[in-house]
């Protein structure tokens, strides 16, 4: 009954419409203001992952639905950004034609940009081709790069090959997984040593 008898009283319905005039005009003048930012990259920092895999595994096929590629790293974190994955420790098996041996491929880290199919493989990298007789055929290097486009692996580092009768340095190499070629560009020195 009492709040009827304010209501009546026109000073205190005049104050009450300003100050709802005035709260309106206060949230209108907040509203001008930025918002807070909502992209994931501002609330992160550009140095934060988008999103991270534990233990993942990847399989890559080709046109026609061949086995390609077997990848496995037990960190994998994604920039959406940059359209970059970073790998810890990643580990790889690469198919070449029907019935030859796979390459076998491990790193302390890689990078895959996605857009241009590429993965850059750095520290300790080791390269593993199984010999059909004898000890394999292993490949040392500090960097490494894989062409999933073109199916070639290169680096412009020292490398070391090494089999079972020999031993090859050389500075620089491209390979051609499927034809199972190996080029080496320069200061190439190599150790034969036959069988016992």
């Amino acid at each position: 009954m009492r709040a009827l008898l304010l209501l009546d009283r026109p000073w205190l319905r005049t104050l009450g419409l300003a100050g709802a005039i005035v709260a309106l005009i206060f949230l209108l003048w907040q509203s001008d203001e930025p918002s807070e930012p909502t992209d994931a990259a501002s609330l992160r920092g550009e140095s934060e992952p988008d999103g991270f895999v534990v233990n993942g595994h990847y399989l890559s096929y080709d046109e026609t639905g061949r086995l390609t590629t077997r990848f496995r790293s037990p960190r994998i974190e994604q920039f959406e950004s940059s359209d970059e994955t970073v790998m810890d420790s990643p580990r790889a098996i690469l198919y070449g034609d029907e019935g030859g041996p796979p390459w076998q491929v491990q790193a302390s880290r890689g990078r895959f940009l996605e857009a241009d199919d590429l993965v850059h493989l750095t520290g300790d990298v080791k390269v593993v081709r199984e010999a059909e007789s004898g000890r394999p055929l292993t490949l040392t290097t500090t960097a490494l790069t894989v062409n999933n486009r073109d199916r070639t692996v290169y680096t412009d580092e020292p490398v070391e090959l090494e089999d079972a009768v020999s031993l090859t340095t050389a500075t620089g190499m491209k390979a051609w997984i499927d034809d199972r070629i190996l080029e080496l560009d320069s200061q190439v020195e190599g150790r034969y040593e036959p069988g016992q």
